[in-house]
């Protein structure tokens, strides 16, 4: 028996019609993102916003936000009276703003409270609602920030 015979130089099997990748429909027509914003605008929104909780907040303004709260804890959060102002007045702009970022995912304030709830308001649904994109069109909650 010769090597042609036992399949050893035949052509690799093609398919008779092959087409070229094509990205599938819902990646061609991208979405814009918001447009970015600096960790100042961020931190300067969220003060001025100090205790709205209507509206929208992108997710560079929430993650901006934790940011400064992060720090400004670890650094003024061991002076035992001031620690304490800091935080009791960071917190009410921190609500805020993560009540604004689930608006901004289509999510009423009201999901907040999930957070609350032992075993089920894991960091899980904090990580992926805060890491979602924005809905990109107007929702009930006010205007896209795009």
């Amino acid at each position: 028996m010769d090597n042609n015979q036992q399949g050893f130089n035949q052509q690799p099997y093609q398919q008779p019609y092959q087409q070229a990748y094509q990205e599938p429909a819902y990646q061609q027509c991208a979405v814009p993102e918001a447009p970015a914003i600096g960790f100042g605008e961020a931190i300067s929104r969220c003060f001025k916003n100090y205790a709205t909780f209507s509206g929208r907040a992108t997710r560079a303004e929430f993650w901006w936000w934790q940011l400064f709260s992060f720090l400004v804890g670890c650094v003024l959060g061991w002076i035992p009276i001031l620690g304490w102002l800091i935080s009791l007045a960071l917190f009410l702009p921190g609500l805020a703003v993560a009540v604004r970022r689930l608006h901004d995912i289509g999510k009423g304030g009201g999901f907040w409270f999930i957070y609350l709830i032992p075993l089920v308001g894991s960091p899980i649904f904090y990580l992926i609602w805060n890491c979602t994109k924005s809905e990109p069109q107007d929702n009930r909650f006010g205007p896209y920030l795009g």
